[in-house]
């Protein structure tokens, strides 16, 4: 074989593939969620509010602007709701005393409960404010592996919702940037409070804690973010949503529109940016989770995964509730709203506000 014969022979051989070359593949994708629950929120008050975090995870992802209604318009009725996907036709809770116990959670596991049992290498954690959500995360076997409950202090004095949020958020961000924990649910508290006591008299001051829970979200965003780009791996997807609304005057547990408003935004890998999408529901909350997390459906849920739509009507019209804008009228002489007024960052009793202020 001539030289040049040879060189073509040996190039040609050198372009072939290695049969013996293992091909490169790609690092296993994780996915990760965080749940964000703000207690008593309208999201028409979060678009009058000084609320740009909410604003860029709405336009960053999907919002849903739905009505709850003929569901119980109380706050355990429905984080029992958003943590199991069933309505309170299924679990039975109706109020946030007698019928909020761990009962209904032993036929209706929580969002918890179905992960810890298909994957339990999956990390969850309950990180809130109110002692009934840690109730609920506490249930079943196994229950969620971490829960903690600001608004009680280790004395076992009640603290400042302000405070309580702040420290809740805190934690959240740990779980986030220290530990990537797998799933994450938070609730924070102030906004209901301040419907109850000042929403009625003084409506800037429910938008005043949307503005200063939005900068807690703000803080959250933050971490999920650091730590995606620092972590290629992990797909990370939040999810916001509220329990029920506020009557202009305040408080809430009847079927007006302002009542059985809700929202939710979901923003992530999977979610369109600057779409809205009205068959987002609260049942939605849990089968989404378990979607995300490679977790199987449960059959008795009322709800279904947003990946898949959700399980309202797309197309359904937003709850009208136009914010409220009036100055401070009415008296709250010799009431828990006074007392809210002269300090309306905390909470006016210690423990829990639920029996108080009827959440």
């Amino acid at each position: 074989m001539s030289r040049t014969r040879a060189m073509v022979a040996a190039a040609a051989l050198a372009a072939l593939p290695l049969a013996t070359a293992a091909p490169a593949t790609a690092a296993p994708v994780v996915n990760k969620v965080v749940v964000i629950g703000i207690d008593g929120t309208l999201w028409s008050e979060v678009q009058a509010a000084n609320a740009p975090n909410l604003g860029l995870l709405a336009a960053q992802g999907t919002l849903a602007r739905t009505s709850i209604a003929p569901h119980t318009t109380m706050s355990c009725v429905s984080w029992a709701t958003a943590l199991t996907g069933v309505w309170d036709t299924k679990h039975g809770i109706k109020d946030n005393d007698s019928t909020c116990t761990p009962a209904p959670f032993a036929q209706y596991p929580t969002v918890f409960t179905q992960l810890e049992r298909a994957k339990p290498s999956l990390a969850t954690a309950s990180l809130g404010t109110w002692d009934k959500i840690g109730m609920i995360a506490r249930t079943g076997n196994p229950a969620a592996d971490r829960v903690s409950v600001t608004q009680v202090d280790p004395t076992g004095a009640g603290v400042c919702e302000t405070t309580a949020d702040s420290n809740a958020a805190a934690e959240v961000v740990s779980a986030i940037t220290d530990d990537g924990t797998d799933f994450v649910f938070t609730h924070l508290d102030q906004v209901d409070i301040v419907g109850h006591t000042l929403r009625g008299i003084w409506p800037q001051a429910y938008r005043d804690a949307i503005g200063r829970v939005d900068a807690l979200v703000g803080k959250i965003t933050k971490a999920v973010d650091d730590r995606a780009r620092t972590h290629a791996g992990e797909r990370w997807t939040i999810l916001v949503t509220t329990d029920h609304g506020h009557k202009p005057e305040g408080g809430h547990g009847g079927q007006s529109a302002y009542e059985t408003a809700s929202f939710m935004i979901a923003r992530g890998p999977d979610f369109a940016a600057g779409a809205q999408n009205n068959g987002y529901t609260l049942a939605d909350i849990t089968p989404t989770v378990l979607d995300l997390l490679g977790s199987p459906a449960d059959p008795n849920s009322d709800g279904r995964s947003v990946r898949l739509g959700g399980s309202g009507d797309p197309a359904a019209t937003p709850p009208n509730t136009p914010a409220i804008d009036s100055g401070i009228t009415g008296s709250s002489s010799g009431s828990a709203q006074m007392l809210m007024v002269n300090n309306p960052l905390c909470l006016v009793a210690s423990g829990s506000a639920g029996g108080s202020f009827g959440k």
